[in-house]
C-alpha cells in the first residue's frame, strides 16, 4: 500500500482509534523499517514501514 493511500483512508475515516486485526483480536500498532532488499535475482523490495501488531 502507498503511504499517501494509507493517509488518505486514515484522514478520512471517522474513528479516532486505530488497531491491526490478528484472528480476530486487536492490537496497538507499532512502526518499523524494512531497507531495500534485492534476492540477487529477480526479486527486489523498496525501502518501506512496517506497522507491526503490539502484543501485550
Amino acid at each position: 500500500m502507498k503511504k499517501s493511500d494509507l493517509i488518505k483512508r486514515l484522514s478520512s475515516a471517522s474513528e479516532d482509534e486505530v488497531f491491526i486485526e490478528i484472528d480476530g483480536i486487536l492490537y496497538d500498532i507499532d512502526f518499523g523499517h524494512e531497507e531495500e532488499k534485492f534476492d540477487g535475482f529477480f526479486t527486489a523490495y523498496p525501502a518501506s514501514l512496517t506497522l507491526k501488531p503490539i502484543e501485550e
